[in-house]
């Protein structure tokens, strides 16, 4: 048995291990891109939370704003002070910064800060010209605080046009969107920390590694197992090609012994003196000598050719004489000849004077008498195919002989062998035993 070590570089050489591998790439690549994934989404969703609470906090402002501006047009246009708006110059250093200012824009300057006072906004519209005495109103940062309502995990920063930060709610966040209120003037910040990722999809990687790797494991602890099972499998597939090296020998063998019988069945066809032709058990042509074929259309005379269609074909040979059927004294007689194996040879008299009924009678005698004992043969055998055969062929020669009571007892046989039942062919037999004496009476003899 290979050692730990050895054992663990071979599975990572192996083809499932590289599978393996590449499984875990591609586990680690897709966590990574579902992490990105979700972290851009969070990112996008504390934007738009951002954004939307700086806009809400933003028109609150403006409205304020332009409650402000309108009392101070009202102010300046009159030339009068109202309650809170005084006619003063700007002080110089608020002047020196206003070069370029259209004149009746509205500015916010955040005073210098008194620790024993709260923080206050000077509010003015820009002069038409410095120094000249301007409406403007001092107003606390406090009241601008009331307009701003941060969100549950958000933060707002009022700024002043200067970058002056005047007031601060809520709790700084990582993403910042950004609302001027007055352009130039007041703008507004807000900032939200994205949702936490759940903690599901970090432990999505770590689960897949840990399950393959138990995956791996059970792997590494099954391979001894694994490589005793194809030792036993090698050694009964080794067993298994060495029956069928014995199967094939047997079957060329027998493949032999067939070719063997071929051929002496054919040394038999071509010595015979006479016309003569080889029918399987079935009633199918199987081979035929050169004094058989001359009797035959060269067109007819095939392999598997049925008994029927032969002995119609022997009657039919003398073209453009009637309608090519032969004439009276030129039809051949038949005679057939049983072998072991079920088959047997025809031999055929060619131009023999045509057969009268009493000769075909005693054909058909012969022919049942041959038939007759296959079929009770089969039967003991429970062969319902060979019982299906004769019978069928019984059946035939009695309809063509007018044995009337035989064709019906034979039909029972063939259903019951059709329906390969036992009891009902055994039944039927008795029916086709009690009407075969009268039947071979009918054609002129009671032997059985």
């Amino acid at each position: 048995m290979a050692r730990p070590g050895r054992a663990l570089f071979q599975s990572l050489l192996h083809r499932s291990s590289i599978a393996f591998m590449l499984l875990v790439t591609t586990l680690l690549v897709a966590s990574w891109v579902l992490i990105q994934d979700g972290t851009h989404g969070l990112r996008q969703a504390a934007l738009t939370t951002a954004t939307q609470n700086a806009a809400r906090a933003a028109l609150a402002l403006k409205d304020e704003m332009q409650a402000i501006e309108a009392r101070l047009w009202v102010a300046q246009r009159e030339a009068r002070p109202l309650p809170s708006i005084a006619f003063t110059p700007l002080p110089p250093e608020i002047t020196a910064t206003l070069g370029g200012v259209e004149p009746g824009q509205l500015r916010l300057w955040p005073l210098p800060r008194n620790p024993q006072a709260p923080a206050e906004l000077l509010v003015f519209l820009a002069p038409a010209q410095p120094g000249a005495a301007t409406a403007a109103i001092r107003l606390p940062v406090a009241a601008l605080d009331l307009l701003l309502a941060p969100a549950p995990g958000t933060a707002l920063r009022l700024v002043s046009g200067l970058g002056t930060e005047l007031a601060s709610l809520g709790t700084p966040g990582t993403v910042q969107a950004s609302l001027w209120v007055r352009e130039g003037a007041l703008r507004v910040e807000a900032s939200a920390s994205p949702a936490a990722m759940s903690l599901a999809v970090w432990l999505i990687p770590l689960f897949g590694l840990g399950t393959l790797g138990f995956i791996f494991a059970k792997h590494l602890q099954r391979s001894d197992r694994v490589e005793l099972k194809l030792t036993a499998l090698r050694g009964s597939l080794a067993r298994h090609a060495a029956q069928l090296s014995v199967n094939e020998a047997r079957m060329r063998l027998s493949q032999g012994e067939r070719v063997t019988a071929e051929r002496r069945e054919a040394a038999l066809i071509d010595a015979w003196p006479q016309p003569v032709a080889l029918v399987d058990a079935e009633g199918r042509l199987v081979t035929w000598n050169p004094g058989f074929a001359e009797l035959l259309p060269p067109e007819a005379l095939r392999r598997d050719l049925p008994l029927g269609m032969l002995t119609r074909h022997l009657d039919v040979r003398v073209p453009g004489k009637d309608n090519g059927r032969r004439g009276p004294g030129q039809r051949p007689r038949a005679r057939g000849i049983p072998l072991l194996d079920g088959s047997r040879l025809y031999e055929v008299l060619a131009d023999a004077p045509s057969p009268g009924l009493a000769e075909a009678r005693s054909l058909c005698r012969a022919e049942m008498l041959a038939r007759a004992p296959q079929l009770r043969e089969g039967l003991r055998a429970g062969d319902a195919d060979a019982v299906r055969l004769h019978a069928h062929a019984l059946r035939g020669l009695a309809a063509n002989f007018g044995l009337a009571a035989l064709v019906p007892a034979l039909a029972a046989v063939e259903r019951a062998a059709q329906a390969a039942d036992p009891a009902g062919m055994a039944a039927a037999l008795e029916g086709f035993e009690a009407e075969f004496t009268l039947a071979l009476d009918q054609l002129g003899s009671s032997a059985a």
